[in-house]
């Protein structure tokens, strides 16, 4: 029996730094731990990111990259996670070929290209943001601060994520959805301003890392994991968005 899978294996894998054997190994967990999987894509990106910023040999990067997503596409069994290893290796292949661009932040892609439509769900998350603001300044609909994740999970299926202790909820309502039951959140985040946390059921399994997106002057950042997806959208600067939605997205199963 191989020993059991550390977040050293998984630093150690991101790094090249495990045999073949246990690289293996490795990649076997993953097929079967789709958040690690997640993490560890965003991991891999970031590395190969680091490595052509500071000009490391194209081609040995490009061959590298290939290979790892050929081995993790090989060992993954969810079509989202092979749809994303496919193109980060064919953009890898495109700057070893000469398509460099320093504007672009490395990557000679244009800002269409790189920021795909957003899934219908966002646009739900959105709408239920505005309901949520509407009721915040109704006097005749009082806000539902003590919610209860157990019981929500329980009655609709949606599991959300534990919220960090400065977090406070103000307000937590179920909503109908395109698909279903949605729930939404309105939190006072402390420093991070206020913000809503949308979580629904979606027709297709995916899993998708938390993503910005900009629709009608407001923004959210959403992410799916396996039939729920999530959005959490807010006022704040896009950076300080995105970090509440990966550390959000970790406390799920």
């Amino acid at each position: 029996m191989s020993d059991p899978i550390t977040e050293a294996d998984l630093l150690a894998y991101v790094d090249d730094q495990l045999d073949v054997a246990r690289r293996i190994e490795v990649e076997e967990y993953l097929a079967h731990n789709p958040a690690e999987a997640v993490q560890v894509m965003a991991d891999l990106k970031d590395r190969d990111a680091l490595r052509l910023i500071h000009a490391a040999p194209l081609p040995r990067a490009a061959n590298a990259t290939l290979e790892a997503a050929g081995r993790l596409e090989r060992g993954l069994a969810w079509q989202g996670l092979s749809l994303k290893l496919r193109r980060m290796a064919a953009v890898v292949a495109l700057i070893g070929f000469g398509w460099f661009a320093h504007s672009q932040i490395g990557l000679g892609i244009t800002d269409s290209e790189a920021s795909p439509k957003p899934p219908a769900f966002v646009e739900d998350a959105l709408h239920s943001h505005e309901t949520a603001l509407v009721r915040a300044r109704m006097a005749s609909q009082p806000e539902a601060a003590d919610y209860d994740p157990a019981e929500i999970l329980a009655l609709t299926g949606i599991q959300l994520p534990a919220l960090p202790k400065d977090w406070q909820v103000r307000d937590a309502q179920v909503f109908p959805s395109r698909d279903g039951h949605s729930v939404e959140i309105a939190l006072d985040a402390g420093d991070l301003g206020l913000m809503s946390l949308f979580a629904a059921h979606v027709p297709v399994f995916n899993v998708i890392d938390p993503t910005l997106a900009r629709l009608d002057g407001a923004k959210t950042v959403y992410w799916q994991t396996g039939p729920l997806a999530y959005a959490l959208t807010g006022t704040g600067g896009d950076k300080v968005l995105e970090r509440a939605a990966q550390r959000l997205s970790r406390q799920l199963p």
